[in-house]
């Protein structure tokens, strides 16, 4: 029998189904826990959520990049402070050219980098994260699962049918399976036009209460609404989800004039979005409009060099020093890459002191540190940072390594399990410990630490 939660996943992959083409009726092996009457919802959203994220991040093209991943998490953190109150929220980024982001259960949102390559500003890019937040915090999917539950078993068993007809006869299954899909779409559209005007009413609050430009929802859904007259193909998916309307456009501009606009934006967004740009390899003289501002046009230009292995002539561009944060990391990546470590370490240590704990600045800095032998400060600037569910996959591999190094074989196998826990490997994690465990040489300490790791995944 389906659970809670299984039945509510199976209707949120079917959504997500674009074509028939594209369905998938296997769900992930999300292990998913059999919550018993007496968990708390905000605890059984929150084991979802954390199963999601590891799923995520261990299939699918996450963005791992830690200075990415720490301003996506910034934005969405910001607008999660003014939301109603909710369990944790966790904030990703999917190399996907398609304009579209989406919550799941659980409070995971996703944002697609075609989705930041097309905002104009940081109050569009943050407008469209609140709608999504406004989703969790309004309890859509639970919602849309209670009023439609009888929907979906009615929609999978006609799929299930139609696998079974397509086994004999193809052309009559594949008209089974279409029409139960195209039947299940047209029931989800008209009863989520509610719920969307519902997230534009919380979202565009969040996001004025934020200190975003409440005309960033208004400007966006604009932007939007022109697209989809013309035959741009990456906006299927999320008008798929998120049908527009004139009265929705209406409705957030009347609103965002009556909160007014008094937010701002940060530059910040800017130089992610190109980074991103860089790293998705789109072309940046073709897909870029004519940036006046000079440092952030040398620095979207650089990072494109920096992505096809050109660090020198990134370093005549960037310089080799600066006090602005993604531009020092630009430097620092293209200094190591051109084994200049002395400078990256020159560079990047005073901005580490007032930035404890960035891993961003952190891993290029320990990277150069290990380059010219300094182990032991390399192990001294990594230690002490306490990781989370979000830390990037590298600082783990890097942190492995200087234990290593350092001689420190407990501690390397606990960074490894770390990096294997984020990406749903636990089991693994635990052979690898036990592994460890057993090691000849291994201290009464190290030992604890080992079994301190264990005791807690078990």
């Amino acid at each position: 029998m389906l659970n809670k939660y299984t039945t509510l996943l199976l209707y949120w992959f079917l959504l997500s189904a674009p074509a028939f083409a594209e369905l998938n009726l296997e769900l992930p092996d999300l292990n998913l826990p059999d919550f018993g009457a007496g968990s708390s919802a905000l605890e059984q959203d929150s084991e979802l959520g954390l199963k999601i994220v590891r799923y995520y991040r261990r299939y699918k093209p996450i963005v791992e990049d830690p200075e990415l991943n720490s301003w996506i998490r910034s934005i969405g953190n910001k607008l999660a402070t003014k939301s109603p109150q909710h369990g944790k929220l966790y904030f990703l980024i999917i190399k996907d050219p398609a304009i579209n982001a989406f919550a799941t259960p659980g409070g995971v949102v996703f944002v697609n980098t075609g989705l930041i390559l097309n905002s104009d500003s940081e109050s569009e890019l943050a407008a469209v994260i609140a709608h999504e937040i406004a989703h969790v915090t309004q309890n859509h999917h639970a919602r849309l699962t209670a009023n439609a539950k009888s929907k979906l078993l009615g929609t999978s068993a006609a799929i299930v049918a139609g696998l079974v007809a397509g086994s004999q006869n193809s052309e009559a299954g594949s008209a089974i399976i279409s029409g139960a899909l195209a039947t299940q779409q047209h029931q989800q559209l008209s009863f989520s036009r509610g719920m969307e005007a519902e997230a534009d009413r919380v979202g565009i609050r969040i996001l004025s209460g934020a200190g975003f430009k409440a005309s960033g929802m208004p400007d966006f859904m604009t932007k939007l609404d022109r697209l989809s007259n013309s035959s741009y193909a990456q906006l299927t998916k999320y008008l798929q989800t998120h049908p527009l309307s004139i009265e929705r456009v209406s409705d957030t501009r009347s609103r965002a004039q009556r909160l007014g606009n008094k937010g701002r934006d940060n530059p910040r967004f800017l130089y992610a979005r190109e980074k991103i740009r860089a790293l998705m390899n789109y072309g940046y003289q073709s897909q870029t409009p004519s940036l006046a501002n000079t440092p952030l046009k040398n620095y979207a230009s650089a990072m494109q060099l920096i992505s096809r292995g050109q660090h020198s002539a990134a370093l005549k561009l960037l310089g080799t020093h600066s006090n602005k944060p993604a531009v020092a990391i630009a430097i620092a990546t293209a200094l190591n890459g051109t084994h200049q470590y002395k400078k990256t370490i020159d560079l990047l240590t005073p901005l580490a002191k007032t930035r404890l704990g960035e891993q961003s600045l952190l891993i290029p800095l320990v990277n150069a540190l290990l380059a010219k032998g300094r182990i032991d400060e390399a192990w001294q600037h990594i230690r002490h940072v306490v990781p989370t569910e979000q830390t990037s996959l590298s600082f783990f591999e890097v942190k492995q390594e200087i234990a290593k190094r350092k001689g420190y074989i407990a501690e390397a196998y606990i960074a490894a399990a770390d990096r294997n826990i984020r990406i749903g490997e636990t089991k693994h994690a635990i052979a690898q410990l036990r592994q460890a465990m057993k090691l000849s040489g291994m201290s009464g300490q190290d030992t604890a630490l080992l079994q301190s790791k264990l005791n807690k995944l078990m």
